[in-house]
C-alpha cells in the first residue's frame, strides 16, 4: 500500500487528486493539509461525504514527509519550490509529484520569468523529470524521485506536437489554440471565472504570454535538440471541465499522410489515448484521464486535434498515473473507469 498526503488539498487539484485516490486499490491518503480550511473534508467537497472521513489538518511537511511514501504537492505556484528539498531530505525513500509549475523548468530564468516570481531553490530543478509518459518520459519518470507534473494546457498541445517534432517532420513555427473550462482557473472565484459573466462568455487571454509556453517549448526542445517555434493562444470558454486543443504544424508538401500516420501510431497502445477517426469532444473526456487525438492532412500542414479533461488527463489523473509508474504499478491501476457524460 502506497501511504500519500496531498500538500494544499483544497482546491480542485486535491479534490480530484482524493476522489481518483478512493477508487485506488494501492493507494491510501493519509492526510491532506490547508491553510485555510478546517473540519470534514466533506463539508467543503459535497460530493465526498459518506466516502471519506478525512479532515482537513495542519501537520507539517516534514511530518508528513516521515510518515508517507509519496507526498503531492497541490500547492500554488512558489509553494513546493521552498518545501520540497527539505521535505526529500527528512526521508530518503520518499517521493514527490509536484503539481504546481515549480519544477517543470530546467532553466531557472526562465521560470523566474514565467512565473512572475524567483525561485526558492533552484539546485532542485535538474532532479525533476517531467511527468508526461507519452511523450518519452515514461522510462524516466519509473526512475525519479521529483516528478513534475505537466501543466493542463502543456500537456494537450504536446500530445497534438511531440509525435511530429519527435519524428523530425515540422518544418516551422507551428500554432497551437486552446480552450479551457473555468476549473481551471483554481477554485477562487475571480472576475473571469464568475458565473453570470463567464457562462455565456468566450474570449482570449494572455495570448503569446502563457505561462505553460515554455513548457511546451522544453519537452519539444527534449524530443529533436532544437528549439522549436510555437505560437500558443489559450481561451476561456464557458463550461467547468475539459481542454480542447487545435494545433497547426507545417510539413513539407508530400509528407502529409505521413505526418497523419505519425500521430496515430505513436499513440497505438498508450493506455490513456484514443486515436479517432473525427474530430474529439471534450464531453467524451471529461472526468477521465482519457485525450482524445485526431489528425487531418492538408497542404504543407497537419492539423492534429486533441481533447482531456484539464482536472483529469491535465493535473490529477496524470498525477495517480505517474505515482502508479514511480512505485511500479501497472500505469492503469485506479484510472480505467471512463468519465461521465453527458
Amino acid at each position: 500500500m502506497i501511504r500519500a498526503a496531498i500538500v494544499g488539498g483544497t482546491g480542485y487539484g486535491g479534490m480530484e487528486l482524493l476522489r481518483l485516490s478512493l477508487g485506488h486499490p494501492e493507494l491510501k491518503v493519509t492526510a491532506l493539509t490547508s491553510r485555510s480550511a478546517k473540519g470534514a473534508v466533506g463539508d467543503h467537497h459535497p460530493h465526498l461525504r459518506g466516502f471519506t472521513d478525512l479532515h482537513y489538518s495542519d501537520v507539517s511537511v516534514a511530518e508528513l514527509a516521515r510518515s508517507n511514501d509519496l507526498l503531492f504537492f497541490a500547492t500554488p505556484h512558489g509553494v513546493a519550490a521552498s518545501q520540497v528539498p527539505s521535505a526529500l531530505a527528512a526521508n530518503e525513500k520518499l517521493k514527490v509529484i509536484d503539481l504546481s509549475g515549480d519544477h517543470r523548468l530546467k532553466d531557472v530564468a526562465v521560470y523566474n520569468e514565467a512565473y512572475g516570481s524567483v525561485h526558492a531553490h533552484p539546485e532542485s530543478l535538474a532532479g525533476a523529470v517531467y511527468g508526461l509518459p507519452e511523450c518519452g518520459f515514461r522510462e524516466a519518470i519509473a526512475g525519479a524521485r521529483l516528478v513534475a507534473n505537466p501543466g493542463c494546457h502543456a500537456t494537450a498541445s504536446l500530445l497534438a506536437t511531440w509525435s511530429l517534432v519527435d519524428a523530425g517532420l515540422v518544418t516551422g513555427r507551428m500554432s497551437v489554440s486552446s480552450v479551457t473550462g473555468s476549473s481551471g482557473s483554481g477554485a477562487a472565484p475571480s472576475a473571469g471565472t464568475h458565473h453570470p459573466w463567464r457562462s455565456a462568455n468566450f474570449k482570449a487571454y494572455r495570448p503569446l504570454g502563457h505561462q505553460h509556453v515554455p513548457e511546451i517549448v522544453a519537452a519539444l526542445t527534449a524530443a529533436d535538440g532544437g528549439a522549436p517555434l510555437v505560437d500558443f493562444v489559450p481561451h476561456s470558454a464557458p463550461m467547468a471541465r475539459g481542454i480542447a486543443v487545435t494545433a497547426f504544424v507545417p510539413v513539407s508538401p508530400g509528407d502529409e499522410d505521413e505526418a497523419v500516420a505519425t500521430v496515430r501510431g505513436t499513440y497505438e497502445g498508450e493506455p490513456f489515448v484514443r486515436v479517432l477517426d473525427t474530430t474529439p469532444e471534450v464531453v467524451a473526456v471529461a472526468g477521465s484521464n482519457m485525450a482524445d487525438v485526431a489528425a487531418f492532412a492538408g497542404q504543407g500542414v497537419v492539423v492534429v486535434c486533441v481533447t482531456i479533461d484539464n482536472l483529469g488527463k491535465g493535473m490529477a489523473g496524470s498525477a495517480v498515473q505517474n505515482a502508479n509508474l514511480l512505485f511500479g504499478l501497472d500505469e492503469r491501476t485506479g484510472l480505467s473507469t471512463p468519465g461521465a457524460a453527458p
